[in-house]
């Protein structure tokens, strides 16, 4: 399969500092978008671990595989993301400017025609197929599992208290429990990674129509960024678009 990706990231219109970071590998067809936290010293850490440091897990844990099935590619995107996650945590307890750091990471990993998706926390993967948005990742926040056991109602989640709380990041404290998917891709799918500042100016819908648009992913990143700069532009605003050509 043939891909064609770019990326791009905004401060926004209230931060003074980026602490997203991103990571378009075309050679290795590997995508990874991240949102730090922790202030501005720990949260620019911690993102760009996620975008330098976890490529080179995984190369190295995914080199020493020959064909690697698709279990076995899911699981060492889990066993990448903990490894990191454990690392950067035991860095930042003997670092007082970074302690407490942290980061959502959102990766798409293509191998032999499938895609492989990794995340933590409320960063987001979206696949476009045929007219139809499907958000393939589930976010990893406090008020997200309240939607899922049934005690928020999923259109008051938006605006709960701990609508930004995760329950998982790189660099947490304790074991992470990152979500892997493995999907089948196809001729003409538009992959979309972001961070939550694109997200939290932009429905669904709007997100539809503009996935829609018969322009080249350079341009749609644009497009994307400025609208959630003009919805919204609270938080840093990242977005990756790989369109898969054939």
């Amino acid at each position: 399969m043939t891909l064609k990706g770019i990326g791009l990231t905004d401060v926004g219109r209230k931060r003074r500092h980026n602490e997203d970071a991103f990571l378009c590998k075309l050679d290795e067809q590997l995508f990874i978008v991240a949102d730090g936290m922790g202030g501005r010293a720990a949260g620019e850490t911690a993102s760009k671990a996620v975008v330098t440091v976890l490529p080179m897990l995984l190369r190295k844990r995914l080199d020493a595989l020959e064909n690697a099935s698709p279990g076995s590619i899911s699981y060492v995107l889990a066993k990448a993301l903990e490894e990191l996650s454990w690392n950067l945590h035991q860095q930042s307890q003997n670092i007082p400017q970074i302690r407490g750091l942290g980061s959502t990471v959102a990766l798409l990993l293509v191998r032999n025609e499938m895609a492989y998706i990794a995340c933590a926390g409320d960063s987001r993967v979206y696949l476009y197929r045929k007219g139809r948005l499907i958000q393939i990742s589930k976010d990893q926040t406090v008020a997200a599992a309240l939607v899922r056991s049934g005690y928020l109602r999923p259109d008051n989640a938006g605006s709960h208290p701990l609508s930004h709380a995760l329950e998982e990041y790189i660099g947490k404290e304790g074991k992470l429990h990152p979500n892997v998917w493995c999907k089948k891709i196809y001729a003409n799918d538009r992959w979309l990674l972001c961070s939550d500042g694109l997200t939290k100016g932009i429905s669904d819908r709007e997100l539809s129509e503009l996935l829609n648009a018969d322009i080249q992913a350079g341009a749609l990143c644009q497009q994307l960024i400025s609208h959630a700069r003009t919805a919204d532009g609270t938080d840093n605003i990242t977005a990756i678009v790989i369109d898969v050509l054939d």
